[in-house]
């Protein structure tokens, strides 16, 4: 983060220079020049972490999406191409409970139709 990209390696070299080749900077441009330089600093900071957060993210989800997309595909040929024929009527099957609850439903049903019928007749 120092050296911006090679910005700090040429601000070296030009203090290595001869004092006649070096311009004196004012102090109002020594200030500028340093918060210029914490301005980049703090930039750059907040990009890097920025980067080092969004990185992880975006090959995460990546990988979670191949995943998925691999494993329905997988799930899929598996349910499919299998020679047991039970293995996708277990997965078709209906629970008992769900059977006993729309056995039940369907008799609460007919009681209300029944009673709407006989509503109807007063």
């Amino acid at each position: 983060l120092g050296s911006f990209g090679g910005f700090g390696d040429a601000l070296r070299r030009t203090s290595m220079l001869p004092p006649s080749k070096v311009t004196r900077l004012s102090e109002r441009e020594r200030l500028e020049a340093n918060v210029l330089r914490q301005l980049l600093e703090h930039y750059f900071r907040i990009v890097r972490a920025t980067v080092l957060d969004a990185v992880p993210k975006a090959i995460m989800l990546m990988m979670v999406n191949t995943i998925q997309e691999n494993l329905q595909e997988r799930l899929m040929q598996k349910i499919y191409l299998s020679e047991d024929d039970e293995a996708f009527g277990g997965l078709t099957r209906e629970s008992e409970e769900v059977r006993r609850r729309r056995t039940e439903v369907k008799e609460q049903v007919a009681c209300l139709r029944k009673a709407i019928s006989v509503m109807r007749e007063m």
